[in-house]
């Protein structure tokens, strides 16, 4: 069942409003004329907890709430419903990021239908400190910018190149760094966790899905993720409060912005720390397990030659 099929509440008894999450995404908004003083709002609202259609009416409609906006239920008096919608008194946009809402509680199901990678995510993001939970709302508090993370690619035509492909790359280098830290105590595991989270996070401002293929964006060609995901970090620290310990804080940033074999004139280091060194492991092996896993033969012997594997993939059937 999908949320364009959940049930309404037929009655205001059944309506529990103390046990409804306290924020909700819109998944869509009409506004509609009522009569010549009002206009009638229509919204349909998503949390992995509830699915609500919501109405009212209102003098001046609010157009800060578009799709994929948070906001908050402001409630008249005893909860009624009409025609399948509950009549409240009004919306409120949540502008500020709430350190404690867990944002992939509030993936639609028509941005990721696999419902079992949004619990992994949800998963990951409850192993967080306050602080870096609070850092990734603030990140991803804009819902363009989230969907765009959720629903895009990693690459053009590498691992991972087809839509929801950033968010599941980017929860399977969280599983497996947590699996190579969990032989080392000295890994902080929740620097392994974020940093495995946002190290492609720029690249939902790098790709773009169109007409059934994957484009580099401007930003894309001139910028690209890795400078895109330290930018969104630092307004998010300027504009929003976020508390984060300095050694937390260059811990992560060091994990997002090394890389081995770099030139020393390019500005960037090579991994110093145990958690940006598993973290560089633990996304080269998946991407390049995935792409021997998408271009092996179906029988043995030699696929096509890939440039990003710099070689042809072997395959070696096991016997039946």
């Amino acid at each position: 069942m999908n949320e364009q099929q959940l049930p309404v509440p037929s009655a205001a008894k059944d309506l529990l409003v103390e046990r409804l999450p306290l924020v909700f995404r819109i998944q869509s908004i009409a506004r509609l004329p009522f009569d010549a003083k009002a206009i009638r709002t229509c919204a349909t609202l998503f949390h992995e907890r509830a699915t609500i259609r919501v109405e009212w009416l209102s003098q001046h409609p609010d157009v800060r709430l578009t799709v994929g906006s948070l906001v908050s239920i402001r409630w008249s008096g005893r909860a009624v419903t009409f025609d399948g919608a509950v009549r409240i008194a009004r919306l409120v946009l949540i502008e500020k990021p709430v350190p404690a809402l867990n944002l992939f509680d509030t993936i639609p199901h028509r941005w990721l239908r696999d419902r079992e990678l949004a619990k992994r995510g949800a998963a990951l993001w409850k192993e967080l400190p306050r602080g870096f939970q609070h850092l990734f709302n603030a990140i991803f508090w804009d819902g363009g910018r989230f969907r765009r993370f959720v629903e895009g690619p990693s690459a053009i035509n590498g691992d991972h190149h087809v839509r929801n492909g950033n968010l599941r790359h980017s929860i399977d280098v969280a599983g497996r760094a947590m699996e190579v830290a969990a032989a080392y105590p000295a890994a902080h595991m929740q620097v392994l966790i974020l940093a495995s989270l946002l190290h492609d996070a720029g690249k939902a401002d790098e790709y773009r899905l169109a007409g059934g293929h994957v484009e580099l964006s401007a930003r894309g060609r001139l910028v690209g993720y890795r400078h895109t995901v330290v930018e969104w970090i630092a307004v998010a620290r300027a504009c929003h409060r976020v508390i984060v310990s300095d050694a937390d804080y260059l811990a992560l940033m060091h994990a997002l912005t090394s890389a081995k074999g770099v030139p020393p004139n390019v500005g960037l280091r090579e991994p110093q720390s145990l958690d940006a060194t598993i973290l560089q492991f633990a996304d080269g092996r998946l991407t390049r397990s995935d792409l021997i896993g998408r271009h092996i033969p179906p029988d043995i012997g030699f696929a096509r030659y890939h440039p990003h594997l710099g070689a042809r993939p072997f395959a070696v059937r096991p016997a039946v």
